[in-house]
């Protein structure tokens, strides 16, 4: 899986570990027939959500926080997963590269 999610987004190959950890992340929610329930909900007794999820490496425009007025205010970023301990999503911004 890791593979294809990076042949399909063209990113560099160093993100190949955030390709890992997505893939990881998808198939701990993903259900199971063995068990009819999803690794998630066993570990964490609490059903599945997958209303955050998103494409990895889709395009997104990301709101920058600061600049003057006549900068642009959001960027053209690529999504490429999401924090551990806190909500919210990693961006990639090819043209500063950094993510």
């Amino acid at each position: 899986m890791v593979q294809s999610m990076m042949s399909f987004t063209k990113l560099p190959p160093f993100f190949w570990g955030y390709a890992l950890v997505m893939v990881a992340k998808l198939l701990n929610i993903t259900p199971s027939k063995a068990v009819l329930q999803t690794p998630y909900e066993i570990w964490h007794d609490k059903p599945t959500s997958y209303k955050y999820l998103r494409m990895w490496g889709s395009l997104a425009y990301v709101k920058r926080l600061v600049g003057n007025k006549l900068d642009s205010r959001s960027s053209l970023c690529r999504f490429i997963g999401y924090p551990k301990e806190t909500a919210g999503y990693y961006f990639y911004d090819p043209a500063k590269k950094y993510s």
